[in-house]
């Protein structure tokens, strides 16, 4: 199966460039409120604080994104060895012939087109907006009856 691997994040690098934006931040806020300055001041951290924060969420967004990606995989995988053996050799030529990115995401739109279970899920998607549309304008005209008798 031709994939293309997920790229790790680097450390994040505090440079002389980010200390100094992150100190101009700083005064911008202790200038915003000058009664409050040192109040302001007092609630402030370091840019060592700051980029430990910013490295954290980095790296709790990486794993977020792995994990999702992870799990696509997973079921794209799953979905492509439930099919019948000609499905998937179908599957298997699209998807040799992809030229666009090899990531889980499009993996799981050429089994979905190839399976024929993505124009499945369209129809059950019209027929939940046709039934949505439906309750919505039988809504209305109640609403409409509530604001003539008042």
């Amino acid at each position: 199966m031709r994939f293309t691997r997920t790229e790790r994040y680097q450390p994040l690098t505090l440079t002389d460039r980010k200390r100094a934006a992150f100190a101009r931040k700083q005064q911008r806020e202790r200038e915003r409120y000058p009664l409050f300055a040192e109040h302001v001041a007092g609630e402030q951290h370091s840019a060592a604080d700051e980029i430990e924060r910013r490295q954290r969420r980095s790296e709790r967004s990486e794993q977020t994104m792995r994990s999702l990606y992870a799990r696509i995989w997973r079921e794209a995988r799953a979905r492509f060895h439930s099919q019948p053996e000609d499905i998937k050799a179908k599957i298997r030529d699209a998807w040799a012939a992809w030229t666009g990115p090899t990531t889980c995401k499009y993996f799981s739109y050429v089994v979905d087109l190839q399976s024929g279970l993505d124009e499945e899920r369209r129809v059950e998607m019209r027929r939940r907006a046709a039934e949505v549309r439906r309750h919505v304008l039988a809504g209305l005209g109640e609403q409409c009856a509530l604001e003539m008798s008042q």
